[in-house]
């Protein structure tokens, strides 16, 4: 039953190989039992009509002396077809707030939307890394109180090669997560963003390391100062085997360069970010 399930999911066939993998769950044999079940309560959530996912990162900042964080809760309906709905809420926020006071001659100026985002929103399914999305809703500021329009969507690639992070052997690696996405309340901008890593993943048993080099670059269709740099540098990632299978620590030390001159902080900057990165689909 077990191979039957295996042979399943490599045809890409995961509604039979789900059913193989329920029944051999159930066998007297141990070990049997154990890696069913783990590829059973794998492919179950993918499979299941309403999907709902978590996602959180928060991040402390050494250049703005500030924590951010990112976090979205989404329910989907998935039926047989290439695109599905869903429902979101987002949250974007820091705890600093507003940088620049008056006497400063600097206008003050919001380091993050700060705000809490819901919207309403379909999707397609992802095909080969690559996903398009949209979404209309509205934004609520913690901070001004303001309620705003929100429309944004647009379109990421992910996609790894490699020995990666929970990778029982050791190597080299390979990543890119790129985006394109269309935000209204950015004055009807339109953003790119490609953020890319290599390095090596060691054999350390239970704590499963990445030491990698960062290469990203944002840019923006308004040429923005702030929208438009180029950064690089070192990078650590690591987990407990023990941990969340989802839940990683990310440690960089980033140089920046901004493209587009007239950012009133500098031409160039040093940051060094630390936070986490957790997830989960029930």
């Amino acid at each position: 039953m077990l191979k039957l399930g295996w042979t399943y999911n490599l045809l890409h066939n995961d509604r039979q190989a789900i059913r193989w993998f329920d029944l051999a769950r159930k066998s007297p044999d141990p070990k049997i039992a154990q890696e069913a079940g783990a590829a059973y309560h794998n492919l179950r959530p993918a499979l299941e009509t309403f999907r709902t996912t978590v996602w959180m990162f928060p991040l402390y900042s050494s250049r703005w002396s500030d924590f951010f964080s990112y976090a979205q809760i989404k329910t989907e309906l998935h039926l047989n077809s290439p695109v599905h709905p869903y429902v979101s809420l987002r949250f974007v926020g820091d705890t600093r707030g507003t940088i620049g006071p008056e006497n400063s001659g600097i206008a003050p100026q919001y380091l993050s939307e700060s705000a809490l985002i819901a919207g309403l929103g379909a999707a397609t399914n992802v095909w080969h890394g690559l996903l398009g999305w949209a979404e209309a809703g509205a934004a609520v500021g913690y901070l001004t109180h303001h309620i705003l329009q929100d429309y944004r969507g647009g379109a990421s690639f992910t996609k790894g090669f490699g020995h990666m992070l929970k990778s029982e052997t050791g190597g080299l690696f390979f990543e890119t997560n790129d985006d394109a996405i269309f935000v209204s309340r950015f004055d009807n901008d339109f953003l790119l963003y490609t953020q890319n890593r290599f390095g090596y993943t060691p054999s350390l048993g239970a704590l499963q390391t990445q030491f990698y080099w960062n290469v990203n670059l944002t840019q923006d269709q308004k040429r923005e100062p702030w929208a438009n740099f180029f950064e690089t540098g070192p990078g650590l990632r690591f987990r407990l085997a023990a941990m969340p299978s989802s839940l990683y620590l990310t440690l960089n030390y980033l140089h920046g360069s901004y493209t587009v001159r007239g950012d009133p902080y500098g031409p160039t900057f040093n940051d060094l970010r630390a936070g986490f990165w957790y997830a989960f689909t029930y």
